[in-house]
């Protein structure tokens, strides 16, 4: 009763080995990854810098169905937390806005490296393009089976091999199958931190590919507010991107199909109606006979405020200002404050940052035991939790990768 085996090199199965190792020096530890080497999609994080935790971890900045069963794991899981095991890698770390935690060296590579170094030190098997097709247990002994072929035997297992966001770098869905034959069930299932698509919008949206604005993004149910984030939004010919749109991807859990979602854009979230509608008018009044394309220069991006006339049909751009009626002013205003845009899709999962739903977190206890299936753990992506933008997920995957690792360890030795 010594082998633990790990499904899964990504943030949480290599800190599930690190961390059992530390706890049990003499287990067996071996991890099967499906791709020719671990961590790949840790290079990827932060733009390749690794925002690795958020000194402001807390339930408010993550997605559940169980929002209570998220908060007691959590209160286990600080900041510092994250920050110690890597201080014990030898890895320095930095504080930036927002709270986002990186590498001193702003190196994704880098944080790969020492989690790659660690491994060896603690003598810990890697096993490459193992791709698990089955998992079953008879008489406390876990069996796995590759698609190759391979058997391998464990006396513990730590189901960490993530969810099905990003498949290009080795996720794409195949832990959830284990889970269920491991008696789990999990929720559906669904893309998140991924750009959002709006079909009814494309010709103004092809005009007005590739600009930025910093704006209010308020995510809308029908008519009931959902959620709403400030930041910059890019404009694509498919949709909307940037952290805010991303952001509202995470509260989109039921199929776009059978929801009436909107994005609100207020492309002047620091002015009141009123105020915006005074300005606009005093510009008029001292430049009446200025083509509209002058008079509101400056406003916002050219190509968006003459997408936004042409919207309401208040073009030629070069028709005198003073053509503008009070009442063509006000739903300028009201479009610049509240312009909507339909979603009719998301990008695919090989957009998506993140998976959102999983295995529910009331089928494991608080040290990541199965609740199913004794000798059995869960780490990650593969469970019912999705964090914002921010270091939010990899920091949910290195806390329960730890902890997983510990209670598996612990376990062996008790068996």
């Amino acid at each position: 009763m010594n082998r633990i085996l790990i499904i899964g090199g990504g943030a949480s199965g290599i800190a599930a080995a690190i961390s059992a190792a530390k706890t049990n020096p003499s287990a067996q530890i071996t991890i099967l990854d499906g791709l020719d080497r671990i961590g790949k999609k840790i290079l990827a994080t932060g733009n390749g810098r690794c925002n690795l935790t958020n000194a402001q971890i807390a339930p408010g900045h993550y997605h559940t169905q169980n929002t209570s069963r998220l908060t007691e794991l959590l209160a286990d899981m600080p900041a510092e937390r994250t920050l110690a095991f890597f201080r014990d890698l030898g890895l320095y770390c930095t504080e930036e806005d927002g709270g986002r935690i990186y590498p001193y060296s702003r190196q994704a590579s880098m944080v790969l490296d020492v989690l790659e170094l660690a491994l060896q030190r603690h003598h810990i098997q890697v096993q490459y393009n193992c791709k698990v097709k089955s998992l079953s247990v008879q008489k406390k002994v876990f069996t796995a089976q590759t698609e190759s072929g391979q058997i391998f035997h464990a006396d513990a297992v730590i189901l960490a091999a993530g969810g099905r966001a990003a498949p290009k770098q080795g996720t794409n869905g195949t832990s959830y199958p284990l889970a269920l034959q491991m008696g789990h069930r999990y929720a559906r299932l669904y893309p998140c931190l991924v750009p959002l698509r709006c079909g009814q919008q494309l010709a103004i949206l092809k005009q007005l590919k590739g600009i930025r604005v910093i704006c209010r993004a308020t995510l809308l149910d029908g008519k009931q507010k959902l959620t709403e984030e400030l930041g910059e939004v890019q404009l694509t010919d498919y949709g909307l991107s940037g952290i805010p749109a991303l952001q509202l991807s995470c509260w989109m859990q039921k199929p776009v199909q059978e929801q009436a979602y909107t994005v609100r854009l207020d492309l002047f979230p620091d002015w009141q109606h009123t105020e915006l509608h005074t300005a606009l008018q005093q510009r008029i009044k001292q430049y009446p006979n200025d083509p509209l394309a002058d008079n509101l220069l400056g406003l916002i991006h050219k190509k968006l405020l003459f997408a936004a006339l042409e919207t309401l049909s208040l073009t030629p751009v070069s028709r005198p200002s003073a053509s503008l009626s009070r009442q063509d002013i006000d739903k300028l205003v009201s479009l610049l404050k509240g312009w909507d845009f339909p979603i009719t899709g998301v990008q695919s999962w090989d957009h998506a940052q993140v998976t959102g739903g999983g295995v529910f977190l009331n089928e494991i206890d608080n040290r990541f035991r199965s609740l199913r299936q004794s000798g059995l753990f869960l780490a990650g992506e593969i469970l019912d939790v999705v964090g914002d933008c921010g270091g939010y997920n990899l920091h949910w995957a290195w806390c329960s990768g730890m902890t997983a690792g510990e209670a598996a360890a612990e376990y062996i030795m008790h068996e």
